[in-house]
């Protein structure tokens, strides 16, 4: 399954993908803030950062799920490794838990 895929299959199936952008947008927003007015990037950069970091949260998941399957990598053994081990509520248990730069809630 490639990031692409397991990015579809996490959105059809869980929250991980909602939970992340939220608290992803509001420390980039936070941080955007900061900068001077002149230098503050548009909502579209702002949502292309956190677009990027997801996508380096779906490279990690991705490559730990492949190493952890033994034989076949199809679709299917991806998707039964992931309920097995209920791989989806942990990492919408740690996207909740997600904290950037050391923001206080």
């Amino acid at each position: 399954m490639d990031n692409s895929e397991l990015q579809t299959y996490l959105k059809e199936n869980s929250q991980v993908e909602e939970r992340f952008m939220e608290k992803a947008l509001a420390y980039l927003n936070q941080e955007n803030l900061k900068r001077a007015p002149a230098r503050r990037y548009n909502d579209t950069m702002v949502q292309r950062q956190a677009d990027k970091l997801f996508d380096q949260v779906l490279d990690d998941v991705n490559s730990k799920i492949a190493s952890q399957i033994r034989g076949e990598h199809t679709r299917q053994a991806w998707v039964n490794f992931m309920e097995q081990t209920d791989l989806l509520e942990e990492l919408e248990d740690s996207m909740s838990e997600l904290n950037f730069g050391g923001e206080e809630e």
